[in-house]
């Protein structure tokens, strides 16, 4: 069987399979999330995915943050090389799969996608339900990636849901669910119960499950799931919990330690509750990999996180602010994290929203930290039309609002309406990495 000729071409038979993450609308079910497919094609490379001990994570706010935060706790614990699997990507789709926070590179992708296209024509020649997604076929490269590169393990975040998600053929030893709120209901549910049902699906037999601030609702689907796989439960506010932070340092409680005085670069009081589950996490997988987890060294590890697009403070002066809240929930909290680190100032947004998104919720929860909107498109099929947004921001707020379909235009109408006060980016992972990108182009940012 030929290989590809180059990275280009094995690109554009990568992205010619189907690519959920690009469909307005799809439905959520065995045949077209199918684990088999997953675990076939992982069994003919050998089941990179077994190789390496796995840190778990579901969940719909923060679960990216929070893989990070467990994948620099564990490099931080005398850990060599320490894998990071997640999604969606920023702005580079080599993003999604790092180890010690470097990308894979194009070679190595390259290498990797010419060793995966086999087991994926194998797959597919069963039938035509059998073939691999995208999503499917990049999670295969992520693992055998890491197992190429010897991770000593490998923390993966889940891409929808859980139960029925590509990266769910892991053996993790510890799974965790991050904050659950209302986003993707017309496939996972229209209930927090329903769609906690399904994050919880990653969790395994007698594996321990740590779990984020949750609604009522959320937490006892959670529980009785674990109940049901004879789980231990590792709960905020049970057996770990937060402490301090609104003026300062933190303090992250749990059931073998105290760590005090941590400290984030991201702003925001959701990231701390990241911080903490990522602690606690982080702590279970050390003690079943016979590693010790220091204070100073959870110290150092979350102090010098970098995690862009996430509460990102991009510059000071002028005050230019980049996130990738999607939902009413991180919008919420990207608001409060305004609060906190800009207090006393309303921002101009650039916005922009996927189809199907709960726009209204988003809107709402941005408008007390708003001055003006400036509206716009993301580079996807899936995006919501620029007039529409702005009817909703109209209709939902008394704050001016600017449409500008052009994302370049809108990033210097945005720029040019905030002047030097605070501007922020937000809306989408599409948005938030394209207008970075721009950013970037005019030099480095500015930490604070």
């Amino acid at each position: 069987m030929a290989g590809f000729a180059d990275i280009k071409q094995a690109l554009d038979w990568l992205f010619s399979n189907t690519n959920y993450e690009q469909k307005p609308t799809f439905r959520y079910n065995t045949r077209t999330f199918n684990l088999e497919r997953t675990s076939r094609m992982l069994n003919a490379m050998d089941n990179p995915h077994l190789k390496y001990p796995t840190i778990h994570i579901a969940g719909t706010k923060g679960k990216g943050s929070t893989s990070a935060m467990t994948a620099a706790l564990m490099q931080a614990a005398g850990l060599e090389r320490v894998g990071l699997y997640t999604s969606p990507h920023l702005m580079r789709l080599e993003e999604r799969i790092q180890v010690n926070f470097e990308e894979i590179g194009e070679g190595e992708l390259l290498e990797c996608l010419r060793a995966v296209r086999g087991p994926v024509e194998e797959v597919t020649a069963l039938g035509l339900e059998w073939k691999p997604t995208f999503f499917e076929i990049f999670t295969a490269v992520g693992f055998l990636h890491f197992a190429r590169s010897g991770v000593n393990a490998a923390v993966v975040e889940v891409g929808l849901g859980g139960r029925l998600d590509a990266t769910n053929v892991v053996s993790p030893v510890v799974t965790g669910v991050t904050p659950i709120s209302y986003d993707h209901t017309a496939i996972l549910g229209d209930t927090l119960e329903l769609i906690a049902r399904e994050k919880a699906g990653i969790i395994k037999e007698g594996t321990p499950v740590v779990v984020g601030r949750q609604e009522r609702e959320a937490f006892e689907a959670i529980e009785q799931a674990a109940r049901v796989k004879g789980a231990p439960v590792v709960a905020l506010g049970r057996e770990y919990g937060l402490e301090g932070g609104e003026s300062g340092e933190f303090t992250v409680t749990t059931p073998s330690g105290k760590y005090e005085g941590l400290s984030l670069p991201l702003l925001g009081e959701h990231q701390r509750y990241n911080a903490a589950m990522a602690v606690a996490m982080a702590e279970v997988a050390a003690v079943q990999m016979g590693l010790e987890l220091p204070v100073g060294v959870v110290r150092r590890a979350l102090a010098n996180l970098r995690w862009p697009g996430r509460a990102e403070v991009w510059s000071r002066k002028p005050p230019i602010v980049i996130d990738a809240a999607h939902n009413a929930a991180s919008a919420r909290a990207l608001v409060q994290a305004l609060g906190e680190g800009f207090p006393g100032q309303r921002a101009v947004i650039v916005l922009a929203i996927a189809q199907h998104k709960d726009t209204e919720g988003v809107i709402e929860a941005l408008a007390p930290a708003a001055r003006e909107f400036v509206v716009t498109t993301i580079d996807s099929p899936r995006s919501s039309g620029p007039e529409e947004l702005a009817a909703a921001v109209r209709a939902r707020t008394g704050v001016p609002v600017h449409v500008e379909a052009d994302r370049g235009k809108a990033l210097a109408l945005g720029r040019r309406l905030a002047g030097e006060g605070l501007l922020v980016i937000t809306g989408s992972f599409y948005l938030a990495g394209e207008l970075r990108q721009m950013l970037m182009k005019e030099g480095p940012s500015v930490r604070p």
